[in-house]
């Protein structure tokens, strides 16, 4: 039985827009949690992160927990009335993990999933040209229904409108004049296209060499010529592996630029993890020769692999040569946990930790910066508008080259 002074204490509690903290109502879930910005000092060498998720209900506040462990030990713990979050002052290059819960007086809700993300690890000025580039495996000719999907996909190039488009899967791809692209090269269905209002393709140095002959497996071998080529990888899944790649120059200041196209082979065991590890050793090997006059060079592709799979080594090959994915570079992100690879579902392909993107575009951060990372999937009320272009949904990426 209450006494009179605990009743009038609630009666007084109330009447100020109050509840005990007994009767606190426990708040909802913040749902998933998403990376949307980063930051760099130059000044301190030091990076940031933004964190944004959606209101709880009966939430006042929200306590946000910052961890260099996927384990979250040694979380420091954060109070704020916001339903997002800078962090500053984080070590760069470094991997952070961050939780949100809701509060409502005495009453916590639940922990959101724990998410991951790396800070961004260098950033130069990049006072040169900002340039749009889309990876897009279109599954022209192995997905059925090309017909019926090709104006969609269309659309989204035309959303974006990317400078260069790095398209796989692409052989039946036909982008209209009025769109206002020309092929670089192509090879295996590989076609690198650029717009012609932003580029032209550059002038060839020394004569075009004969096409080689081809190997034992019946694959025609590299091909270098010295503004443009393709590069033989290996016969991996039954087929020959190729990337192609061109230098483009910028129509207004006249800047020499490598776009490189590639698409590794397929598969999460671990033979398929050795042999695209190889495929991008021999790449970066072969980039490194031809461009002797060290000329930025942008990766772009549906390179089959994500921080997601331990036995995916290909990640450290770009990085003993200096080259970080976008993803880990951007100033601004959107729809980090979206999958790049959708299989053609209408419910969005979702990962928690990392987010889980197979579609990547490299560069090293001394030659320029991420100015935003974006997957160019369309999605209305939690699902996939159709028809569904393909398979795969472009990854586009800004960015800002060093002159």
């Amino acid at each position: 039985m209450r006494t009179f002074a605990a009743a009038a204490l609630t009666a007084v509690l109330l009447l100020a827009g109050l509840q005990p903290a007994s009767a606190a109502t426990t708040p909802g879930s913040v749902g998933l949690v998403s990376f949307t910005a980063a930051s760099y000092s130059r000044s301190t060498g030091t990076a940031g992160l933004t964190i944004d998720w959606h209101d709880a209900s009966h939430a006042r506040s929200y306590q946000v927990f910052l961890s260099r462990h996927h384990s979250m030990d040694n979380a420091r713990r954060y109070t704020t009335t916001g339903s997002f979050k800078t962090f500053t002052g984080l070590a760069r290059g470094a991997d952070y993990f961050v939780q949100v819960r809701a509060v409502n007086g005495s009453a916590v809700g639940s922990r959101s999933k724990r998410v991951g993300h790396t800070t961004i690890r260098r950033m130069d000025p990049a006072a040169g040209s900002t340039y749009r580039v889309m990876t897009y495996n279109v599954c022209s000719q192995k997905c059925s229904g090309w017909a019926t999907r090709q104006p969609a996909a269309l659309a989204r190039i035309t959303a974006y409108s990317p400078d260069v488009i790095a398209a796989q899967e692409a052989v039946y791809l036909e982008t209209p004049q009025a769109m206002g692209y020309t092929e670089a090269i192509q090879k295996s269905s590989k076609r690198l296209l650029y717009k012609t209002s932003r580029f032209t393709l550059a002038e060839p140095t020394t004569p075009v060499p004969a096409k080689p002959a081809k190997d034992s497996a019946g694959c025609d071998t590299t091909w270098p010529q010295s503004t443009k080529g393709y590069v033989y990888l290996g016969y991996h899944g039954g087929g020959c592996r190729y990337a192609v790649w061109a230098v483009l120059v910028d129509r207004q200041t006249g800047a020499h630029t490598v776009f490189v196209d590639v698409h590794t082979v397929s598969g999460d065991n671990e033979t398929r993890a050795v042999q695209r590890t190889a495929e991008i050793t021999t790449l970066t090997q072969h980039l490194a020769e031809i461009n002797p006059g060290n000329l930025p060079v942008v990766y772009a592709g549906d390179f089959n692999s994500h921080k997601n799979r331990s036995n995916d080594d290909l990640s450290s090959v770009f990085h003993r040569r200096g080259y970080y994915d976008a993803y880990d570079l951007a100033l601004k992100l959107r729809r980090q946990h979206v999958n790049s690879y959708n299989d053609f579902s209408v419910v969005p392909r979702i990962s928690y930790t990392w987010g889980d993107h197979v579609d990547h575009v490299w560069i090293r951060p001394d030659e320029g910066r991420i100015l935003s990372w974006t997957n160019g999937a369309v999605i209305v009320n939690n699902r996939m508008v159709e028809p569904i272009p393909s398979d795969h949904s472009p990854v586009i990426v800004d960015v800002r080259l060093n002159r």
